[in-house]
């Protein structure tokens, strides 16, 4: 379903814009001049990313630290920490279970005509 998230003004270069598109939270940034779209929560935690930071193309979840490519979704660092206490390497390879940390679900956007849209799953029902 294709959801209109606001216009190209809204969407500084490198500033994380944080919007909701069929009642779903969404995270937005234009990067290198292209608007991303991601799931505004982690995907640990289910926790809300709207105060992470985002430098270059990598947001960071303000909760435990992991890091996000923006553009992609891939989770670039598994835990860092949790309520702004370090964590050793060892815990947090025993947190990850030897699996691969989960990435950010993001959606593809597109600008036409000065206003930013982007493409979210079907619900449902």
């Amino acid at each position: 379903m294709r959801v209109k998230i606001g216009t190209s003004a809204d969407f500084p270069e490198s500033t994380l814009v944080s919007v909701t598109g069929d009642g779903i939270n969404i995270l937005a940034a234009r990067i290198n001049g292209n608007v991303y779209a991601v799931h505004a929560l982690c995907p640990h935690l289910n926790l809300s990313l709207r105060n992470g930071t985002l430098e270059g193309h990598v947001i960071t979840c303000p909760w435990h630290g992991s890091k996000f490519d923006m553009t992609t979704g891939k989770n670039l660092d598994w835990v860092q920490g949790i309520g702004g206490f370090k964590m050793p390497g060892w815990s947090r390879a025993l947190i990850a279970l030897g699996r691969e940390p989960t990435p950010l679900t993001t959606y593809p956007v597109s600008e036409e005509n000065g206003q930013v849209f982007v493409e979210l799953p079907k619900r449902p029902g």
